[in-house]
This record gives structure tokens, sequence and C-alpha cells, in this order.
């Protein structure tokens, strides 16, 4: 049931407000940081990579009969393959579109209007998947970023449904 005022608008629910405004920081940092990530990804690159090898050279030296040293190995490759700037590029493309599309729902569920609300679940769907799509969905590190996403992403797209009944 809607609640209107006396000139017949709708009432934002306090709930809903709070979660537009965490919509906005989220997606305004999500917006610059993407930005940085491809205006720097080569550097990046460069710096990933060289950490990588001094901690995958420390690992191979230290895994005689070490079951976990496989594992760390098997991460650190993922990882490796996160550090091409193509990808890094790539990645924060699909990672500006997501915040866009997110900024751009929450902007119009603060307007008390539905249709935010499923501009929202894909900006939320794309954040979930580009690690997927750009890394592979057998990159731990990919699994992982996207998953982290996701459970955030889920709280949020729950908390947003259940104020639809404020929007019209």
């Amino acid at each position: 049931m809607e609640q209107q005022t006396k000139e017949g608008a709708l009432v934002r629910p306090t709930l809903l407000t709070v979660l537009c405004i965490l919509t906005f920081i989220g997606s305004g940092w999500g917006i610059l940081s993407n930005l940085n990530n491809y205006r720097h990804a080569g550097l990046s690159s460069e710096v990933v990579s060289s950490a990588l090898d001094s901690a995958q050279s420390q690992i191979r030296k230290d895994a005689a009969g070490n079951p976990g040293a496989e594992i760390a190995d098997k991460m650190l490759s993922g990882a490796r393959e996160m550090a091409d700037p193509y990808k890094i590029r790539k990645n924060a493309l699909f990672g500006l579109i997501a915040s866009m599309l997110t900024l751009g729902g929450g902007f119009l569920m603060f307007q008390m209007r539905k249709p935010g609300f499923w501009v929202y679940l894909l900006g939320t769907a794309v954040s979930v998947m580009a690690p997927l799509v750009v890394f592979g969905a057998d990159n731990i590190v990919g699994i992982v970023m996207g998953s982290g996403t996701g459970l955030v992403g889920i709280i949020f797209c729950v908390l947003y449904a259940v104020n639809l009944k404020h929007m019209r």
C-alpha cells in the first residue's frame, strides 16, 4: 500500500532513502575507481606482475611436501591472468557500465520509480558476471571477486525489492 501526502506525492520510506544514498556513494566510488583502473592498467599490471613473480618463486622454493603450495600456486596463476593490462581495462569498462547502471537505478528508485529496480538489478548482474567473463569462469580470483560483489548485490536487491510496493 502506497503512502501519500495530501498533495498526492509518494512518501519515500527511510530504508529506501538509506539504500539509495548508499547506492549513490558506492556507485560513485565504483565509477571513479573503474576510471582510475582503466587509466592506470599498464602500471597496475607491472606492479602486480612483479609482486606475483616474487611470491610465486618463494612458494615454489617452500613447496616441498606442502599440500597447500599447489593451491597457492594455482591462485597466483589466476591472479597473473588478471594482471594483463587488456583484461584490466576490459574489466574496468564492465565495472564502469555496472556502476552507471546501479547509479541510474538508484536515482530512479530515489524518485520512487519502479523501473529503477530493474536497472539496478541489471547493473548488479553485470558487476557479478564481468570478472567471470573477462578472467574466465575457472579463475579462482575472478570467482571470488564475482561472489563478493554478488553477495552485496543480492542483499541490496532484496532490500530494494521489499520497497517496491512503495514505488510507482
